[in-house]
């Protein structure tokens, strides 16, 4: 007898099965990207975090300074030996010393008359005592020296022999100064360009070198020479740094800008195109807006921001972690 044959069910495509071949090798390397890519992310922000530039800022004064080379004219008078002889100073150099007292002392080497064995050389008027001497006391005067062009002083300080008298002298020879200190000195100093805002009766503060000392000095005189400009000033209090030189490397204040100092590089547009800075807070990265009252070279002075706060230095890679 024979079986009958019955057909089963219909077996499935091999077309789905081949797609799911592809599809799933496809969602994996997709899935395996997606990974990657986070942890790569992570690790480039990792990177950035570690490249990050901070500085600490604190509050101070910014200053814009100008270099100036000055020339010194002094009211003073020189001393002059009465005699050959033997120099025996009474006054110690830079003191002050009134009208009629006796500076020093001459111990002439030829005789004398009795009662003349030692001669006097006396104050001619109240100053102060200074034993060196250049030359130009007569050439170089405060009612004299803005008549001097630049190139002409400069010839002539270059050219002076400062000495200072001791031991034996000749007569006739100086053997020291009387500077007046109650008169104020004028002081001369060449220009490429006269500072914006400079004019007669304008007062300006001027920093000696070394300790940064300061005096207040005024303007009284602007004048063109040609080829070079220079500034007339005069200075009412001084000291006896200001005794013997002709000639001093000053600095003279611009500008003060007072506020917290920190680099120009960390400053970068916000929001609205305000200026302002990246922190680095507690919590992360923060933006602050401040405001700028003056930038000297590469430093800025601002408004708005903590003495003590952390400034992101490269702020284009703080604003790239921060998005």
């Amino acid at each position: 007898m024979k079986t009958a044959y019955s057909p089963g069910l219909p077996a499935r495509p091999r077309q789905r099965r081949r797609w799911r071949r592809i599809i799933l090798p496809v969602l994996g390397l997709l899935l395996f990207t997606l990974v990657a890519w986070s942890g790569f992310k992570e690790a480039f922000q990792a990177i950035a975090w570690h490249l990050l530039k901070v500085e600490r800022v604190d509050y101070g004064v910014l200053e814009d300074n100008l270099s100036l080379e000055v020339f010194i004219a002094r009211e003073e008078q020189v001393l002059i030996a009465p005699a050959t002889g033997t120099l025996v100073p009474v006054v110690p150099e830079g003191e002050r010393v009134p009208v009629g007292a006796t500076i020093a002392r001459i111990l002439p080497v030829a005789s004398t008359p009795p009662g003349q064995e030692t001669l006097e050389i006396e104050a001619p008027f109240p100053g102060q005592v200074s034993y060196q001497t250049d030359g130009l006391e007569k050439a170089i005067q405060p009612a004299t020296i803005g008549n001097i062009q630049y190139q002409e002083l400069k010839r002539l300080v270059e050219l002076a022999a400062p000495v200072t008298a001791g031991g034996q002298v000749k007569a006739g020879t100086a053997v020291g100064r009387l500077v007046n200190n109650l008169a104020p000195l004028v002081v001369y100093a060449p220009l490429e360009e006269f500072p914006p805002g400079w004019q007669a009766g304008k007062r300006v503060t001027l920093k000696l070198p070394g300790d940064g000392d300061e005096v207040r000095a005024s303007i009284t005189r602007l004048q063109d020479e040609g080829e070079q400009k220079a500034v007339l000033m005069t200075i009412t209090s001084w000291d006896e740094r200001w005794l013997t030189p002709r000639r001093l490397e000053v600095a003279v204040v611009l500008n003060r800008y007072r506020g917290t100092i920190l680099p120009a590089a960390a400053l970068i547009n916000g929001p609205g195109g305000a200026k302002g800075v990246y922190l680095l807070a507690a919590r992360g990265i923060k933006w602050q807006p401040v405001t700028i009252t003056g930038r000297v070279g590469d430093r800025v002075a601002a408004q708005n921001l903590e003495a003590g706060a952390e400034v992101i230095v490269n702020p284009g890679l703080a604003r790239w972690l921060v998005k």
